[in-house]
């Protein structure tokens, strides 16, 4: 998906909330506001969101020498929801439908994103639970996810957020719990970008005890095809079923030419448009693919 201007100005607000936040080196702020303005106001014609959110992190390291740095946010929701996840993964095991139920959650969490929201708090998982309880997957979507699922024997699960990656792990469990045939990889970001998670989250969570974890390679908030590694791209190729998260992996793979079930909220107004949903609904959508 080509970038939209509303994602610029998101982008450009966030970051800089960030970045305000903890910086006291007024000259080095400016500098890195500049550079900022400059990447939002003439991105290249055919760039998407992760894209631009990838040049506006080089931008900081290249004058704070580090990247935008989220790792207390990151360990502070990957913790909570980890304290939470027993809990509710017997709780959603016990509903009439485990696996709608599972997705609910999954969907909801999409709102722990850091590109989009730059205040999140801990109290940000109440927000998650509400937006659950709202949710109705699509049924038509489901029946088809689980009609692939009951003759599948591999499952590519593409992740996005932290916090977020604990709720996929809810799902995944639920996956393996109710279709044991199917082996998953849980694919994670290649470095550390936002609060996107990494193979160090999934060590963290205990992720690798239900998949094998691999890495796209690529330090962009989204699975930017053209730069994948050939051994990741042909999980794209090769698996039976595969499930996207979040709005930077649908930004980046949406109309590629893949048979995926996408899985995220409409945090912005041309992604609600663009399926016809409320802001801040959450989304279960299948594309299918000719690859």
């Amino acid at each position: 998906m080509k970038l939209d201007e509303e994602c610029k100005s998101c982008l450009y607000n966030s970051q800089m909330k960030k970045v305000e936040r903890s910086c006291t080196d007024g000259a080095k702020l400016e500098e890195f506001r500049a550079r900022v303005r400059e990447l939002c106001a003439d991105p290249p014609a055919d760039y998407c969101a992760p894209l631009l959110m990838r040049d506006i992190d080089a931008a900081h390291r290249a004058v704070f020498g580090s990247g935008i740095d989220y790792s207390a946010e990151k360990r502070m929701f990957n913790s909570a929801v980890l304290a939470m996840e027993e809990e509710l993964f017997s709780r959603i095991c016990a509903a009439a439908d485990p696996l709608a139920e599972a997705i609910k959650y999954a969907a909801a969490a999409n709102y722990i994103d850091f590109a989009k929201l730059s205040d999140l708090g801990a109290d940000s998982l109440e927000t998650v639970r509400q937006a659950a309880m709202r949710t109705v997957p699509n049924s038509d979507t489901l029946a088809l996810l689980k009609s692939r699922l009951s003759v599948a024997s591999s499952l590519l699960y593409v992740h996005d957020n932290c916090g977020e990656v604990v709720f996929d792990k809810i799902l995944i469990r639920v996956i393996k719990r109710l279709y044991p045939a199917v082996n998953v990889v849980s694919l994670v970001r290649g470095g550390e970008i936002i609060n996107d998670a990494t193979r160090v989250d999934a060590a963290f969570i205990g992720l690798g005890k239900y998949v094998r974890v691999e890495d796209s390679g690529e330090a962009i908030p989204g699975t930017y095809l053209k730069e994948l590694p050939a051994h990741i791209l042909s999980l794209f190729k090769e698996s039976d079923v595969i499930i996207s998260k979040g709005l930077g992996n649908l930004e980046t793979l949406y109309g590629e030419g893949y048979d995926i079930f996408y899985i995220f909220m409409c945090k912005c107004e041309h992604i609600a448009r663009r399926f016809s949903h409320a802001l801040w609904s959450t989304a279960f959508v299948h594309e299918g693919g000719a690859k």
